[in-house]
């Protein structure tokens, strides 16, 4: 059976000229990338209107397939589907236009920097909640503790050069160890030691026969002069392997090509990245001091325009270099901020304006990924279709742009996502009102880009037009319904009613609720028994038709240790619809001062086109349809 991520990628496919016609294929946090030997092949308006897709665009001869947050899932199915397809070498790349310089150095940039960015964002993070720990006195950087993990937080940046090493060796089809030797020497003790010994008054630099000199400079977190070594390492070794005799080429060619890239990286390539770095952040440095405010407007009217593009990944290795060279960033991380709120603040201005009770859930749930720094589904699903609401966020993110400007707003960790969870990355004990400009800037942003949209208003014909968009393409097979039985009498209830919020934002996935008038449990589908913790206060399980379905019985009543909960199952055992698994003293639950309520929650709602409620009130019994999963 097909789901529906399988069915996305069958249509993104087929509609840009088959696997055939990808060289090559990644994803990002919210986009599909496709390398395409043929663009004319594509076609855009019909992929536009495949149901779970946001939009399209070519950036460059880049092809961007925007899906937002279920793009992992996406990717996977078109990875499968594509086989050896994806990731082709050059000398399989048959009829290939050029691209153009900006095209190229675009897509060399997105596909070093995009696989790093998962270990960037959660060391970030981490930098920033500790941080802040510090900031409050919760933790003294003398102990131990705060030691083991400022070493999780740094690592990554500390040895940056390593993580950048694999990913560009990847990208320029050379060896990813040969770069992590590079890489290595870069990093060496020596380079550090002298480095440090220079302010000691010590030797500069290590002399070659007496004509060469290598200059001490430290590479930690630096990321030009690795990328320009790992370029200028693809050429010599494909140079080397031609002159050496494949009965000698696993010892020599190894040997000739360091003994080449590693004089030329130490003398010329290394420090002429290093310049090059320290030029670009004194000169950003330089502009948001000197014109901060003006900078902040221009960065920020016009970021989501960029982001639109996909160019806003040209921006990582500024931002990367920015840490490096002064340990802060200025300009995209703050800028980025202020117009991620802005695009929030626009889409829960449409949830309020709106009667279309859709447009309202969809907006709402576009407005939370927004604040958690995710924004394509709340630019492309709603702001953008609307436009009112998008330029209002432009209007908005250009003015909160100029106050992060004027304050010169810094970033002090890099997050990967500039959202609400990010918050940390900006405080400093030696920058103690940064966090409160940042806020500022941020406040200002979301609230002036909600009452324009209040005030713009939106038009509801673009609304009831829009609605058929992208149920053409996706509806070529019969649906299939797969149903979820009640598994205890009680009062239904919608999930977006439950007093816990990491289900009444189906955050665990879709379903519904019961406050339970009973005390036996049953099995709402046939499947086998996952999970049944010793807290006894969950069941989880597979479904014979692959549902992935959890029953949680109460709220926090994983607080009771087990107490007043008998189950009747055990792990691995299979059970049928209506069979008795748990009994439950709900009595005596309400007595201990726990809320009882029933959660039926389908875990694997990705894998269905959608999740209905039979009922959203009233009486439901045992073995009554309760939810219907649609693929």
């Amino acid at each position: 059976m097909v789901n529906k991520n399988e069915l996305i990628a069958d249509q993104v496919l087929k509609n840009i000229g088959g696997k055939s016609n990808v060289t090559n294929a990644w994803h990002c946090v919210t986009r599909l990338r496709f390398n395409l030997q043929d663009k004319n092949l594509v076609n855009i308006d019909t992929i536009k209107q495949i149901k779970g897709v946001m939009g399209a665009q070519f950036a460059g001869d880049q092809f961007q397939v925007i899906i937002g947050n279920t793009v992992d899932d996406v990717f996977e199915a078109v990875e499968k589907k594509l086989g050896g397809a994806a990731n082709r070498s050059d000398d399989q790349q048959t009829g290939v236009a050029k691209e153009g310089i900006i095209s190229k150095l675009m897509d060399v940039i997105s596909g070093i920097f995009t696989p790093i960015l998962p270990a960037l964002a959660g060391t970030g993070l981490i930098k920033g909640i500790l941080a802040l720990v510090d900031a409050l006195g919760w933790l003294s950087d003398k102990s131990g503790l705060y030691q083991a993990i400022f070493m999780i937080s740094d690592c990554v940046f500390y040895f940056l050069p390593f993580f950048v090493a694999v990913s560009a060796a990847k990208k320029f089809k050379t060896s990813e160890y040969l770069a992590l030797c590079i890489a290595g020497i870069m990093l060496y003790p020596t380079m550090i030691t002298g480095v440090a010994n220079i302010a000691k008054g010590g030797p500069a630099f290590i002399k070659l026969f007496g004509l060469l000199a290598i200059p001490f400079i430290s590479y930690t977190s630096s990321v030009i002069p690795i990328i320009l070594a790992t370029w200028f390492l693809a050429y010599v070794l494909k140079w080397v392997k031609k002159w050496i005799p494949s009965t000698l080429t696993m010892m020599f060619t190894p040997m000739v090509t360091l003994f080449i890239v590693v004089p030329v990286t130490l003398i010329v390539l290394g420090p002429l990245g290093t310049y090059a770095g320290n030029i670009v952040a004194d000169g950003i440095s330089w502009l948001f001091v000197h014109a901060g405010p003006l900078a902040g407007v221009v960065l920020g009217a016009s970021f989501p325009l960029i982001v639109m593009t996909g160019m806003h990944y040209a921006f990582v290795p500024i931002v990367m270099n920015n840490f490096s060279v002064t340990g802060y960033d200025t300009t995209v991380m703050p800028i980025n901020f202020v117009t991620n709120m802005a695009q929030a603040g626009s889409v829960f201005g449409v949830a309020v304006r709106t009667k279309n009770k859709a447009t309202k859930q969809l907006a709402i749930s576009a407005g939370i990924s927004a604040l958690l720094g995710v924004t394509e589904p709340a630019m492309y699903g709603i702001n953008l279709k609307f436009k009112k609401p998008f330029y209002a966020a432009l209007i908005s993110g250009g003015i909160a742009g100029g106050i992060s400007g004027f304050f010169v707003v810094k970033a002090f960790a890099m997050t990967g996502l500039t959202g609400l969870t990010a918050l940390p990355a900006f405080i400093s004990q030696t920058h103690p009102m940064n966090l409160i400009y940042l806020v500022l800037a941020i406040g200002l942003s979301f609230v002036l880009a909600f009452v324009l949209t209040i005030v713009f208003g939106i038009s509801e014909s673009i609304e009831e037009s829009a609605e058929p968009v992208g149920k053409v393409q996706v509806n070529n097979e019969k649906a299939i319904e797969h149903s979820i039985y009640a598994p205890v009498k009680g009062e239904v209830e919608l999930l977006a009613n439950v007093n816990d919020p990491t289900f009444a934002q189906e955050i665990m996935g879709k379903g519904i609720a019961i406050v339970p008038e009973s005390d036996e449990i049953v099995a709402p589908i046939s499947g086998k028994i996952m999970i049944l913790p010793d807290s006894k206060h969950a069941i989880g399980i597979l479904g014979d038709d692959g549902t992935e379905l959890l029953i949680h019985i109460g709220i926090d009543t994983v607080e009771l240790k087990g107490q007043y909960f008998t189950p009747k199952i055990v792990v691995n055992e299979h059970v049928e619809v209506g069979q008795p698994i748990m009994s439950v003293d709900f009595e005596q639950i309400k007595k201990a001062g726990y809320d009882p309520t029933v959660m039926v929650i389908i875990t694997n709602t990705t894998s269905f086109l959608d999740v209905l409620p039979m009922n959203e009130t009233g009486i439901i019994f045992p073995k009554e349809q309760l939810l219907v999963g649609i693929k």
